[in-house]
């Protein structure tokens, strides 16, 4: 008797057909990535997170929900069920020191050790692959697993939550300004490996399990205006006699003000156009002391003072110039932000403007 297999028969049949499907399919579906899930409880409140090993890197697969003794952490628009689904979002000083025993915050060369590993598209690859706008395009196949938390902004504004997620590294870039990481197509560019991200800022928290072996980073030299020199006495600005700023103190008795924020779009853009709130009545004394030549280069101070809660504050003006309007702004820095205030005298009003913060506080005068 001969045994004989009819081939073309085989080949044609479903059983072959479901065959090569099924090989599609494990062989397709088989993650780039040998993900290597874990958990951990925190024993200082019994939260539970994933974890997950990208190459020799060992990293929460969750944002930190940990509700620390002190410092500043905040709940995106200071709803709790943020927090449970987000994780807070902590300034930078308090993101240092907030990882449970055994872990820490990563600094900028270890998110760059992680994202080299993952290598090219590596956002994608590390974003979760739902929680997105449509059109992200994520998989997820690092197991990463980053979600669109949002992020608190210095002036305490919230903004981004399901669009972008950032997190904070370890590492300072200047004295105010910190490297973080983002990700999102529309989540705004606050956060680079390249750029320092405003360390007053609320952002979310990934922490690095730490290793046996402990690599201390180099020390990065700071720039050079932050070394130490011999003071020198600066020399006095000389203004000629037909300059159009004189010297002066005048004071201005504010009855109302109004504050305003710039609007934007649906992709974070601003937009130039400014949405108002109602104006507040006020009785607050604003006073302008112009100077011009004073030896530290500051040219004015202003005052504001709160007359019915005597509270007062004042900027040091760095730079007068007059406007082609004939308003007179002043330049000054609130930690390292730049601002101006805009005096109108034609409309009797002062914009203090927040050129960072994108908002105005107007005060009318009589």
């Amino acid at each position: 008797m001969t045994w004989f297999f009819n081939f073309s028969a085989f080949f044609s049949s479903e059983k072959y057909k479901k065959s090569i499907l099924i090989f599609s399919v494990i062989l397709f579906s088989t993650p780039l990535f040998s993900q290597q899930f874990g958990q951990f409880t925190d024993s200082r409140d019994g939260n539970i997170y994933k974890t997950i090993q990208i190459g020799n890197q060992t990293w929460m697969a969750e944002n930190l929900r940990f509700r620390p003794s002190s410092g500043n952490y905040f709940m995106y628009n200071n709803d709790n069920n943020n927090v449970y689904s987000y994780g807070y979002l902590y300034d930078w000083s308090t993101a240092c020191n907030v990882c449970p025993s055994g872990w820490k915050s990563p600094s900028n060369n270890e998110w760059l050790e992680l994202t080299t590993y993952v290598g090219a598209n590596y956002k994608n690859k590390m974003m979760k692959s739902i929680g997105w706008p449509v059109g992200e395009g994520n998989t997820n196949e690092s197991g990463f697993s980053a979600i669109p938390g949002g992020m608190r902004d210095h002036n305490g504004g919230y903004r981004a939550i399901g669009q972008g997620a950032f997190f904070w590294t370890s590492k300072l870039s200047d004295q105010n300004f910190s490297f973080a990481r983002e990700f999102g197509k529309n989540g705004g560019n606050y956060a680079s490996a390249e750029f320092g991200t405003n360390k007053y800022m609320g952002l979310s928290v990934r922490c690095l399990k730490n290793v046996n072996t402990i690599q201390v980073e180099p020390e990065e030299k700071i720039e050079s205006e932050y070394e130490e020199a011999e003071f020198q006495e600066p020399e006095a600005e000389q203004y000629p006699d037909d300059y159009p700023i004189e010297k002066s103190i005048k004071d201005y008795i504010v009855f109302k003000t109004q504050y305003c924020t710039e609007k934007q779009d649906g992709y974070y853009n601003y937009l130039e156009e400014y949405e108002c709130k109602p104006s507040k009545t006020a009785t607050i004394k604003l006073t302008i002391n112009i100077h011009l030549n004073d030896p530290m280069y500051d040219e004015a101070k202003i005052s504001i003072k709160n007359l019915t809660t005597k509270k007062n504050e004042e900027f040091d003006i760095e730079r007068v110039e007059l406007s082609e309007e004939g308003n007179k702004i002043f330049y000054f820095s609130v930690i390292n932000q730049p601002h101006t205030f805009t005096l109108d005298e034609i409309n009797k009003k002062i914009i203090w403007f927040s050129e960072w913060g994108h908002w105005q506080q107007v005060y009318y005068y009589k």
